[in-house]
C-alpha cells in the first residue's frame, strides 16, 4: 500500500470515527439518516456498477455478473431509500444482511490466510467475529430505536480501528510509484 493510500484511509478512519460518535449524540435522529446513508450508498454503488459494466465490463469474461450485481445494489437502495418512513425495520434487515455476508467472507479468507501461513489471518477472524456480534445484537435488539443505532455505530468505530491497522502495518509486497 502506497503513503498516500495509508494517509488517505487513516483519513477516511477518523471521518468516520467522528460521523459514528456524532449519531450516538442524537440515536433518535440516528435511524432516519443511518438508513438514507444506507440507501444513497447502494444506489450509487449500484450506479457505479452499471456504468462500469456499460463501458468495459460487457466485454469481459464474466460481465453479466457485474451487471447483476449493479441492478441488485441499485434496486435494494431505491427501494430502501422509498421506504423510509419503516427506516428501523430497513436499517435492521440491511445491517444484519450485510454483515452476516461480510462475516461469512471474513471468515472465509482467515481460514484460507491461515492455510497460507499469512500473519493477517487474526484480523480477518477479528473483523468475522465482530460482524457475527453486530448480528446477533441488532437480532435481540431489534425492538427498540436507540439500541440498533448504536450498535450500528459501534460496528462503524470498530471498522475504522481495524483500517487504521491495517494502514498502519507493513505489507510484504514492494510497490512501485
Amino acid at each position: 500500500m502506497s503513503k498516500k493510500k495509508r494517509v488517505w484511509n487513516i483519513l477516511v478512519a477518523i471521518f468516520m470515527i467522528q460521523g459514528a460518535l456524532l449519531l450516538m449524540l442524537i440515536p433518535e435522529d440516528a435511524f432516519l439518516l443511518i438508513a438514507v446513508f444506507v440507501g444513497m450508498m447502494l444506489t450509487f454503488r449500484g450506479i457505479k456498477f452499471l456504468f462500469y459494466y456499460g463501458t468495459h465490463a460487457k466485454h469481459m469474461i464474466g460481465g453479466k455478473k457485474i451487471l447483476l450485481v449493479g441492478l441488485l445494489l441499485f434496486d435494494a437502495g431505491v427501494f430502501s431509500t422509498a421506504l423510509l418512513d419503516q427506516a428501523q425495520i430497513i436499517m435492521i434487515f440491511y445491517v444484519v444482511a450485510i454483515h452476516l455476508v461480510a462475516a461469512v467472507l471474513n471468515f472465509a479468507r482467515a481460514v484460507s490466510n491461515k492455510a497460507d501461513g499469512n500473519p493477517g489471518w487474526k484480523i480477518d477472524l477479528a473483523q468475522g467475529i465482530g460482524n457475527i456480534a453486530q448480528v446477533v445484537l441488532c437480532m435481540i435488539f431489534a425492538g427498540y430505536v436507540e439500541i440498533p443505532a448504536f450498535i450500528y455505530c459501534a460496528g462503524v468505530i470498530y471498522a475504522a480501528i481495524l483500517k487504521i491497522i491495517r494502514s498502519c502495518k507493513k505489507t510484504a509486497i514492494v510497490y512501485v510509484q
